[in-house]
């Protein structure tokens, strides 16, 4: 007989190990100057019921040498340019959705000249607003808010860098992993039974999933 203590570890243990989710898309970015391709798709990693676009650069920054790392120099000196971004694309296939729980990167600026600053944003709100806590070094960026569950459609994701002492300073995502969610859309039953037939002219249930 399960006891109340019993629940309550397991509704721990439930909240531990799904509260991180699996990984979604995922790359460690290995490879002689990954950055000379853009977007660079060598190596991810990506749930069967998803498309990526890969870890792609804006024409604003320029590709960089530099092994195991997505590298590029460029970027702006005293704020962020909204034209000067690494970037990710993310699509569900139809009939489904993508529930985000994180974005976890790691990252490295060029000594002394590299950028200092760094802001992600999404196209859910036309890049507009930050998102978590980002910094140079890398990060767990907390993606488990609702406006990223339930996603149907494409959404971008940019990583801003800015301050840099020279246009020639560098930065580069060395390994990045999408952790979350990728599920079925709930279906729905939507044509009319008169008794004998369904309006559609089946003799059986149809049920066909579609976004909310």
């Amino acid at each position: 007989m399960i006891n109340k203590y019993s629940l309550v570890l397991i509704a721990i243990l439930c909240s531990f190990f799904f509260g991180f989710g699996q990984s979604i898309f995922t790359n460690p970015i290995t490879g002689i100057n990954p950055s000379l391709n853009n977007p660079y798709t060598i190596g991810q990693i990506v749930d069967a019921n998803i498309t990526v676009s890969g870890i792609g650069r804006s024409s604003g920054i320029t590709g960089n040498n530099g092994n195991n790392r997505y590298n590029a120099r460029s970027w702006n000196v005293s704020s962020l340019d909204a034209n000067k971004y690494f970037y990710f694309t993310l699509t569900p296939n139809i009939g489904y959705e993508i529930d985000f729980i994180s974005l976890v990167y790691s990252g490295q600026r060029s000594s002394r000249k590299g950028p200092i600053n760094i802001s992600v944003r999404s196209s859910l709100d036309g890049y507009t607003s930050d998102i978590g806590l980002p910094s140079i070094n890398g990060t767990t960026i907390d993606l488990s808010s609702a406006i990223f569950q339930n996603i149907t459609s494409s959404i971008t994701f940019r990583i801003y860098f800015w301050g840099t002492n020279n246009a020639k300073g560098t930065f580069s995502i060395n390994d990045f992993t999408f952790n979350g969610y990728v599920n079925t859309l709930p279906c729905e039953i939507i044509t009319t039974w008169d008794g004998s037939f369904w309006d559609n002219n089946s003799t059986n249930t149809r049920c066909f999933c579609s976004s909310r």
